[in-house]
């Protein structure tokens, strides 16, 4: 049977309680993914800064094919998953974005499997906007840079 929660205790015995187990993961592990992740994302962000045009083609070519989306799909679900396996720790610094981002990547890539038509065409919207890839630009350099000082700082 279940303990009623007294006071702040936590109920250790319910069924959910393998989400509340602490995790000891070293924080080298996030430094490794981020090591990974921020160039990446820096990159990605310089390249959609100085030339969004080809960013523009880029993408409007992979929308027109499902069978990009859907491959692409599979391996963002995989990058999520090998994140979230190696390193699901919730905690109150820096490290939470490693865990956010693999939440992210396993979501977005099952959505991409799921209802790759509706990727289609979500992502058709979304790069009319002329300033779509300045502000994907904006957002994946700061994102990219902030993991990559996180991973390479002592």
């Amino acid at each position: 049977m279940n303990k009623p929660v007294i006071g702040a205790e936590r109920v250790t015995s319910t069924r959910f309680a393998f989400l509340m187990k602490k995790r000891d993961v070293p924080v080298e592990t996030a430094q490794a993914i981020a090591r990974l992740i921020g160039p990446v994302f820096c990159a990605m962000g310089i390249g959609m800064l100085v030339s969004p045009a080809t960013y523009h083609e880029l993408a409007r070519q992979f929308l027109t094919g499902y069978t990009f989306i859907y491959y692409s799909g599979v391996l963002i679900l995989l990058a999520g998953l090998l994140i979230l396996n190696a390193h699901h720790v919730w905690t109150r610094d820096w490290r939470i974005c490693v865990t956010l981002l693999g939440w992210f990547f396993a979501c977005a890539g099952s959505f991409r499997l799921i209802a790759p038509q509706f990727v289609s065409q979500v992502g058709g919207a979304m790069i009319m906007s002329g300033s779509f890839f300045v502000v994907a630009g904006i957002v994946f350099l700061a994102l990219g840079s902030f993991l990559t000082f996180k991973g390479y700082a002592a």
